[in-house]
């Protein structure tokens, strides 16, 4: 670091702990897409690994993979005998992901519908971890399949649950709709309750609501 300033809080950390590997950097350079903003910060990929750590994570399932940068930020702080099974339902970013990660054996990307590959991937489980940042309309069939496949003791966390700020504020912001509005406060809501879930919603970017399953 050469600077004591910058343009905001979020620069700094991310300058601070930010840390990337070069499979990470090159995944996030290779997100050039429209809509590929919606990608974590490196900032949220180190909380991420710490979670995996403290928690001796060595089995996820991710749901919305993008173009793998996730994956590979989880991936980084697995043991070697970890595993990351990955769903992408849009088969242009399935595809960018698989070559994003081909370098690591341990990922193995899902292609489809995750509603639709989730149950057979059942079989797998238990799991350790599930990491849902996909479609916000069905974060709640994303849960109830997380609920049933992940571990006592395991987490699941969701990305994007401030949902820009909608799930908090009194009127709904012109780019949210109604359903999606429903949906993020219903998985926010039960992620919240202290007799299943020792949880907490963070306020990082877009909000990250990370959750210790009690049962």
């Amino acid at each position: 670091m050469t600077h004591d300033s910058f343009d905001s809080r979020d620069d700094y950390i991310r300058a601070l702990f930010g840390h990337e590997t070069a499979a990470q950097k090159q995944a996030r350079a290779s997100l050039t897409g429209a809509h590929d903003g919606i990608s974590i910060h490196a900032d949220e990929a180190r909380l991420l690994q710490m979670l995996i750590k403290l928690a001796g994570v060595r089995r996820i399932v991710e749901i919305g993979t993008l173009g793998g940068y996730s994956a590979l930020s989880m991936a980084a702080a697995l043991p070697a005998d970890g595993r990351i099974w990955t769903c992408e339902k849009d088969p242009a970013r399935a595809a960018l992901a698989k070559q994003n990660t081909q370098a690591d054996t341990r990922i193995t990307i899902i292609e489809g519908d995750a509603l639709h590959s989730l149950p057979a991937l059942s079989a797998e489980g238990p799991f350790d971890m599930a990491f849902i940042d996909a479609d916000k309309l069905n974060y709640a069939q994303y849960l109830d399949w997380a609920e049933a496949h992940v571990r006592k003791g395991g987490l699941i966390v969701g990305d994007n649950t401030l949902l820009f700020g909608a799930v908090w504020m009194r009127e709904r912001p012109p780019r949210v709709r109604d359903t999606a509005l429903a949906a993020m406060r219903d998985f926010n809501l039960r992620l919240s309750d202290p007799e299943k879930y020792h949880g907490i919603l963070l306020p990082t970017a877009e909000g990250m609501t990370i959750a210790l399953k009690l049962f």
